[in-house]
């Protein structure tokens, strides 16, 4: 098996809140505000659902422990003249005063939420489990929210506004060329990790998500390292060849499963070019070990320079040595011949 001897480092970063401060006012029906997504810095392909990119949401709800909303899809494409919010379902649900309403929603709906939850009427662990196999083999983004215990008011009941979580990591390469040759570049393609798993089972509540039953392995296809432009020609995807300095990011971004501390098998080919040419193709195998976290997008980055390009040996730089200057050799003496009457004397 080749080894590489490029350092692999795994960086996360949390993704950032977004908080919504005002409470618009509403009549007696029950209605939902616009979504609110928190994000993390979008790459090339992002399967990241944002609030500009969210179209509908499954919602579940129970008053006083019995059940109102069950898997009921909201939307901006639902005709209802009950509602006048731009978020809307069919069958108009209401606020009874003194009532204790708990809400939760997943998003999208579509992708097999409906029938996959089951409810918990305690108005703490609200959303039961289900087995994630569509969202991941899919590489879907799936969204959580979940609000506190509310009491129907006798007026100006609110509408319920969600902020969705992220539930699955996210995770993206970066490679900086440190092969530091004037005419040289590299391009790094056919990224990806080979044993993602395919499925697991989340409990989704107030608290968050726990996770259990991870099964399956997958590949994990993140393209190429891209600056972003000019990546198809020809109706042929291809890498960028980028220069000694620079650093380009993977294609695609990809979801995983969070889990407990998990060896991840990398592989990678590294392509070498002089002055325009390949010259050489060099494939890698790599390892990272990490504990993905629900809502934290990672940057597994790497550099690429002359001692690790090839898998199997450094390259050694080409240098130039004097070893000797040879000596001036004595060659044979010569005679010059001077033809007769060349010879002028001075006044004649």
């Amino acid at each position: 098996m080749k080894k590489t001897f490029l350092a692999i480092l795994v960086a996360a970063t949390l993704v950032a809140c977004a908080k919504e401060d005002v409470i618009s006012q509403n009549n007696e029906a029950i209605g939902f505000k616009q979504a609110f997504v928190d994000n993390s810095v979008r790459s090339v392909v992002d399967p990241s659902l944002t609030a500009a990119t969210l179209t509908d949401f499954a919602v579940y709800g129970t008053v006083e422990n019995a059940d109102l909303f069950n898997c009921i899809r909201v939307a901006q494409d639902i005709t209802n003249t009950e509602l006048t919010s731009e978020w809307k379902y069919a069958g108009t649900q209401y606020w009874i005063a003194g009532a204790k309403y708990n809400f939760a929603a997943i998003a999208p709906y579509a992708k097999g939420v409906e029938g996959a939850f089951t409810v918990a009427k305690n108005g703490e662990d609200y959303v039961g489990t289900t087995t994630l196999t569509d969202y991941v083999n899919d590489n879907t983004d799936l969204l959580y929210a979940q609000n506190a215990q509310v009491t129907g008011a006798v007026s100006g009941n609110a509408k319920v506004a969600f902020t969705f979580k992220h539930v699955l990591s996210k995770v993206k390469f970066s490679f900086e060329n440190g092969y530091n040759a004037s005419t040289a570049k590299i391009a790094v393609r056919a990224i990806k990790i080979v044993n993602a798993y395919t499925d697991a089972d989340v409990a989704l509540n107030l608290s968050g998500a726990t996770w259990s039953g991870w099964n399956g392995s997958k590949t994990l296809d993140f393209s190429h390292a891209t600056d972003g432009n000019n990546d198809v020609v020809d109706d042929v995807v291809v890498a960028d060849a980028f220069a000694y300095g620079t650093t380009l990011e993977s294609y695609n971004e990809m979801l995983l499963i969070p889990t407990t501390t998990k060896t991840y098998n990398i592989e990678f080919v590294v392509d070498l070019y002089v002055n325009d040419v390949l010259i050489k193709e060099y494939p890698h195998t790599a390892t990272v070990v990490f504990a993905p976290e629900a809502g934290k997008s990672y940057n597994i980055t790497a550099v690429v320079d002359a001692e690790n390009i090839d898998p199997q040996n450094k390259q050694e730089p080409i240098e130039f040595t004097v070893t000797k200057i040879d000596e001036w050799a004595t060659g044979a003496d010569q005679t010059a011949t001077i033809p007769e009457g060349t010879v002028q004397v001075p006044g004649n």
